[in-house]
């Protein structure tokens, strides 16, 4: 390579590297300013303490809404749909639990767009079904508690508005009622969401 076509590419480098990073400057929330994201993603699910059990995927869904305090911290509340529960480690058996949570973060942003998350959330179970891998579901709803709480922690990282989202919740409450054990949700999700200014 000779040594123009070198300090071409050397320009050329250095001009992108500052259009990503004007790009990431000018994706961060303003303090005092009000955002909303929409977001979607994927739970790993699984149940603790809960023998011949192994994680089950399913969809999470939602909407979260962030107050940027200052540079340095945000408060988050947000609505989920998510689709939790466990599988059987052998065969197609499996315990379905949907919940509408309510995760209450607080956000340090610890570097241009890097926040680490941690705060609380209530559940509230919609619905509750064993599948026995024979084409029909028993509903134990009735079996189940109806609030579900846990402590979610997680990072998440902000580019052009666009927010990936790594989160593990772990199960507080136990999820059956004539339980003795502690059997309860441990939750890592994976979302995609997507930053409005309000």
């Amino acid at each position: 390579m000779g040594a123009h076509n070198f300090i071409y590419m050397k320009k050329i480098l250095l001009l992108a590297a500052i259009a990503l990073s004007s790009l990431s400057v000018k994706a961060q929330t303003e303090p005092g300013t009000f955002t909303l994201m929409p977001k979607v993603g994927l739970n790993m699910a699984n149940v603790t303490d809960l023998e011949h059990s192994k994680m089950k995927a399913g969809a999470v869904a939602g909407v979260e809404a962030e107050y940027r305090a200052s540079n340095l911290m945000g408060i988050t509340a947000g609505v989920h749909y998510s689709m939790q529960g466990v599988k059987a480690d052998e065969g197609d058996g499996k315990t379905k639990l949907d919940y509408i949570n309510i995760p209450i973060l607080a956000n340090f942003h610890v570097w241009k767009g890097l926040s680490i998350n941690a705060g609380i959330q209530p559940g509230f179970l919609v619905s509750a079904k064993e599948d026995y891998g024979e084409g029909e579901d028993e509903d134990i709803k009735d079996e189940c508690e109806s609030i579900d709480f846990s402590i979610p922690v997680g990072a998440s990282y902000e580019w052009n508005s666009f927010v990936l989202d790594l989160r593990y919740n772990i199960g507080v409450t136990k999820i059956y009622k004539e339980d003795e054990g502690s059997s309860k949700n441990g939750v890592l999700a994976i979302t995609l969401g997507y930053k409005f200014a309000l």
